[in-house]
């Protein structure tokens, strides 16, 4: 039985199915998730998890990408900066959970890489949205 006194997310790992994410509610109903959110806006976050994530799993990297992608779109501020999130990392090695907080240095590398990359998508798509004029 799980029992929370709030809302949450936990994970754990098993040889059988690997890395699992859950999510607990209050009155202590919980479910598994590949992707979820909690908190404001966590309804268009899920949303855009829905849309982005792939059936068959990302790796770490494009899931460091999404997650920045997701709470760039979702977070009520102008600018994400290392001072405004935190990105914490799960690994297994050596049959142990190893927890990494990135540093500002890192999330904003991070960021950074978004950034260009969703410049990158909105030059292609305006491009492709030119009509020749006649």
């Amino acid at each position: 039985a799980v029992v929370s006194t709030q809302s949450g997310h936990y994970g754990r790992g098993d040889a059988r199915y690997g890395f699992q994410l859950y999510q607990s509610d209050p009155s202590g109903n919980y479910g598994g998730w590949k992707a979820t959110c909690i908190g404001n806006n966590h309804s268009s976050a899920v949303s855009l998890l829905k849309q982005e994530y792939k059936e068959e799993g990302v790796n770490l990297k494009e899931a460091l990408h999404l997650a920045v992608k997701v709470l760039s779109k979702t977070l009520d501020i102008n600018k994400l900066t290392a001072e405004k999130i935190e990105v914490v990392t799960l690994t297994r090695s050596n049959d142990r959970t190893v927890i990494k907080v990135l540093n500002s240095d890192e999330t904003n590398k991070l960021i950074a890489e978004y950034e260009t990359e969703a410049k990158k998508e909105k030059s292609t798509d305006c491009d492709s949205a030119l009509i020749p004029l006649l």
